[in-house]
């Protein structure tokens, strides 16, 4: 049987280069690609078991890329190892497409066994979010946390804020003007019916989103 061919996205050189030693060594062919074009370019050219993609990328927001990813492959499973809790993303990347979402702080087991089972077409769901998609798919919107239902720039934005950053530094992160943050931070804000910066703060560490 042919190794499983793993492309990893994180821009994280350390990181990624450490998978993909790690990767290597359990039987699998690793490539660690820490830029979106050059990313999207090695998909386009070359073929993958899996791809092992971060959300957090600074060129670009990773569930738009994962978006693309099943947009141009959708029989090619995305894995999502990400910083953020579970609680954050998890539904959301699995509403996107992915085939399953783990943190940076799960055991390299965990990882190996995941990336087996969505290789072979499984989803690989802890415990807390195949909760999180069964109370989704049985109760639809009115399971979802209020930010849960924010688009995905909104949730962007939403994550900087909350970590204290200014508008200006939003913008110059997610490449986009003051006046677009300024917007998406109104949409939010109205979405999630509070009326000013501490109550957002709360607000996230209420829903354990910050600490």
């Amino acid at each position: 049987m042919d190794e499983p061919r793993v492309l990893i996205i994180d821009d994280h050189a350390l990181l990624g280069e450490s998978l993909a030693r790690f990767l290597g060594s359990n039987g699998m062919q690793a490539v660690w690609c820490g830029d979106i074009v050059q990313a999207m370019q090695a998909i386009r050219e070359q073929p993958w078991s899996v791809v092992l993609l971060d959300l957090s990328m600074p060129q670009g927001n990773g569930l738009d890329l994962l978006k693309r990813i099943k947009l141009a492959h959708p029989a090619l499973p995305v894995l999502i190892l990400s910083m953020h809790p579970e609680q954050q993303f998890a539904l959301r990347a699995l509403r996107g497409g992915a085939a399953g979402y783990l943190t940076k702080g799960c055991s390299p087991d965990v990882l190996v066994e995941a990336i087996h089972k969505v290789i072979h077409g499984g989803r690989y769901l802890t415990p807390g979010v195949a909760e999180q998609l069964a109370n989704y798919m049985n109760e639809g919107d009115a399971a979802e946390e209020p930010h849960a239902r924010l688009s995905d720039r909104e949730m962007q934005v939403f994550m900087r804020l909350v970590e204290g950053k200014s508008v200006n530094q939003v913008a110059d992160e997610l490449h986009i003007s003051c006046k677009t943050v300024s917007t998406h931070k109104t949409r939010l804000m109205h979405k999630l019916a509070l009326d000013n910066d501490a109550d957002l703060v709360r607000y996230a560490m209420h829903q354990g989103i910050v600490s």
